[in-house]
């Protein structure tokens, strides 16, 4: 019984984590996203990144999209005017229905100089609506179209706050890193209280986060600081980026939606800074570290969707909950049950990392000599299995 268990165990673990090999994405958003350059360039837009990171881990990319605000998108059906190069295209509006697409991926973003209004308030662009509106309106459209779609907030990057217009003049360093803290910060925590509103009033469509602007900034602020000028990251104070900003944008929108870090084999094209390449494991495992971390209040992920149905394998995850979560050198188990129980915690690969036997909720679960990282306890009560996830910090 106890092998089944740990077999069960690990299956789920590898659903919770489960890879998707095959994007077919629809995106609705602005110049964060697909910024056309001057003079024009193929990778300042993180669907080039996207697309070469995903042929090179052997993996299906399509895309299309529109551009424009939210307040435009919500204006159905959609217009589709994105198509790329050398990227298969998603949908032809000319010749098909959005419902004929298979479109099992839909990226939105709202501009990045309206979060001095609440989502739930009017949009300063147009009050008859909400940033949170707008976008019921648009999933709930998208929803009567296509079964299963996955819904992804891009959380962009704000404006910056300039004494001195750039260009001509670089910001000062006070300034890029009030941009930086700012950033990672109250700009998204905007963007966590507009996917707690989407969770909150379209609990079905399991809305995800990616924190796009606040993971760059974060990269940029503390993995390689100062190692690269304002201008050869950015143009202007939008602020649009250059190629190593996209593509960062678009490795970690790859990651987030394809449920996996990119191949340790994969070097992007030298139109992304040196430093950026010379550092890229680095960033490759902040990154993954990043998204995993990115947890809702409960523990769960804000970024990555579950494909395990736990009911099918008659396991419950919500009879016991973990405090604190994240832990440090320990965390206790807060349930109901009178009897004791078992408890076993899973690495993420499904390898067995500690036991405690015979144990009650006033147990105190000593973990001090496990690495930083995410793990799975395991409880097993009355021939029953109970999972839940934990990070380790």
């Amino acid at each position: 019984m106890k092998t089944i268990y740990t077999l069960i165990l690990i299956f789920l673990i590898q659903s919770l984590n489960a890879q998707f090999s095959d994007v077919r994405m629809y995106a609705m958003g602005h110049s964060l996203m697909d910024h056309v350059a001057s003079p024009p360039v193929p990778d300042t837009n993180i669907m080039y990144w996207i697309n070469d990171i995903a042929q090179h881990a052997n993996n299906t990319f399509a895309t299309g999209g529109q551009f424009g605000f939210i307040t435009n998108h919500d204006n159905l059906p959609p217009a589709s005017n994105w198509g790329y190069s050398g990227i298969t295209g998603v949908w032809d509006d000319n010749t098909q229905s959005f419902s004929d697409a298979n479109v099992n991926t839909l990226l939105l973003t709202v501009a990045n100089f309206i979060q001095y209004e609440l989502p739930t308030n009017p949009h300063p662009l147009d009050n008859s609506t909400t940033v949170v509106q707008s976008t019921e309106t648009i999933f709930d459209w998208v929803n009567t179209q296509e079964s299963g779609v996955r819904y992804y907030i891009y959380a962009n990057w704000p404006e910056m706050d300039l004494a001195s217009a750039f260009p001509p003049t670089p910001p000062l360093q006070s300034e890029i890193d009030t941009f930086h803290n700012t950033t990672i910060t109250g700009f998204t925590d905007w963007w966590k209280l507009y996917q707690d509103e989407m969770l909150s009033s379209r609990p079905t469509l399991n809305t995800r986060l990616i924190p796009v602007g606040m993971i760059i900034s974060k990269i940029l602020r503390d993995v390689i600081p100062n190692q690269i000028s304002f201008d050869d990251l950015y143009e202007d104070s939008a602020p649009h980026g250059k190629a190593s900003v996209y593509f960062l944008a678009g490795m970690i929108t790859y990651m987030a939606t394809y449920q996996q870090n990119i191949p340790s084999t994969y070097v992007p094209s030298n139109s992304v800074n040196t430093v950026i390449i010379n550092n890229l494991p680095t960033i490759k495992s902040f990154v993954w570290s990043e998204l995993n971390a990115f947890n809702l209040p409960n523990g769960e992920s804000r970024v990555f969707y579950s494909t395990a149905n736990t009911n099918d394998l008659s396991v419950n995850n919500d009879v016991f909950t973990l405090y604190p979560n994240p832990a440090n050198n320990s965390f206790k188990i807060d349930t109901n049950f009178d009897a004791n129980f078992s408890v076993e915690i899973f690495d993420v690969t499904g390898r067995l990392c500690k036991t405690f036997n015979n144990i009650n909720a006033n147990t105190i679960v000593e973990v001090n000599n496990l690495t930083n990282g995410v793990y799975y306890v395991n409880l097993q009560h009355n021939n029953k299995i109970y999972i839940k996830k934990i990070i380790i910090e």
